[in-house]
């Protein structure tokens, strides 16, 4: 995804210069020949006489042929940028709330294994390890999912794989090459992640009741509808039958703009012009719609997927840090005063209470 600041005087900020990812290449690949048209049509009109009269652009019913294509091709781009940037909006929502749910996850099991009996610190560590790298990878198959690229030479990057053990790797493999199985990886690592959590949880490592540790088994359930629903709109394209028809309006409007241009304007200037401005206008409405309609890929407007791999890389390393394990409490100098803490609200940072000397 193009990242840039949408502010600054009538876009110079560099806004109105940038190529890449733009629509204006395109659109202007094809409102350019058609005001090219209107211009040849206006040189003909004023060489062959009765052209337009013979051409019949002069005539009310073309006129009014004209605007009713305008009217019903705007209509119809208009539906589907509106389409286009709801299922724009709904992507970027649905792959917050599966990482996020995911993430739940791993944090609710990190913090229920804390309260582990202490002679049992090398299975909890081996369980957390185990688990941040199944949820990386279970994070990454899903983005290959929603991207279909799961066929790629390399996925998306994940947290020490080859770290987990060969039964489960052959497993893995198997269960997505073998084509007597062909079976779906996220769902393969889902169900591990619930096994392993089921067994850790029966060993003692989770120690924590079974009421509580449902809601983990919750959060992984509504990952993967988020992700279901990522796919929904992978699979769904806007219908045919709509693109069908905008692109036989555009090729009418494309050629029937400079016909009227030229009969209805008397310099070639200005004909030019006000073609070019309809006929670039539509076509890149209509280019902007199909860009943002599939939101998941690897184009300059698609949603940024390796950053959403990278976040949920970087929270998982997060966790498995010593300082995961923080009680927090309160210091010497707290305030235990209502009145106190009131009159101590203050803007600064946690960084600004540090003292280096002090544990």
């Amino acid at each position: 995804m193009i990242e840039y600041q949408n502010h600054g005087w009538l876009g110079f900020n560099g806004l109105l210069w940038k190529c890449k990812g733009s629509v204006v290449p395109n659109a202007l690949l094809i409102s350019i020949p058609s005001a090219l048209l209107a211009v040849g049509l206006m040189q003909l009109n004023k060489e062959v006489d009765n052209f337009s009269e013979t051409l019949g652009s002069d005539s009310l019913k073309a006129g009014q042929i004209w605007t009713a294509m305008t009217a019903a091709l705007s209509l119809l781009i208009g539906f589907r940028t509106n389409k286009a940037y709801d299922r724009f909006w709904n992507g970027t929502t649905l792959l917050h709330q599966m990482w996020g749910e995911w993430f739940d996850s791993c944090s609710c099991l990190f913090a229920f294994s804390s309260c582990s009996d202490k002679n049992k610190a090398g299975e909890v560590a081996i369980f957390r390890h185990a688990l941040i790298r199944l949820m990386s990878l279970c994070h990454a198959s899903a983005l290959d999912e929603i991207a279909i690229t799961q066929d790629s030479e390399e996925g998306y990057p994940c947290l020490d794989v080859g770290g987990l053990d060969q039964r489960t790797l052959r497993y893995l493999r198997d269960s997505r090459f073998n084509a007597n199985l062909d079976f779906n990886r996220v769902e393969v690592l889902v169900h591990m992640i619930q096994t392993l959590i089921v067994k850790e949880h029966e060993r003692g490592v989770l120690k924590i009741p079974s009421p509580i540790l449902s809601r983990v088994f919750q959060t992984l359930s509504r990952g993967q509808v988020h992700l279901a629903n990522c796919k929904k709109i992978t699979a769904t394209l806007f219908p045919f039958p709509y693109s069908q028809l905008i692109a036989i309006f555009l090729l009418g409007f494309s050629v029937g703009t400079p016909i009227m241009m030229a009969s209805l304007l008397e310099h070639e200037h200005l004909a030019f012009v006000m073609t070019l401005i309809p006929v670039f206008g539509l076509y890149a409405l209509n280019d902007v719609a199909a860009q943002l309609e599939v939101p998941f890929g690897t184009d300059y407007n698609d949603l940024p997927l390796l950053e959403f791999q990278e976040h949920m890389n970087k929270s998982l390393l997060m966790l498995i840090r010593n300082e995961t394990d923080i009680v927090p409490s309160l210091g010497k100098n707290c305030l235990m005063d209502y009145d106190a803490i009131k009159d101590n609200i203050s803007t600064r940072r946690p960084k600004c209470y540090v003292l280096e000397d002090s544990e």
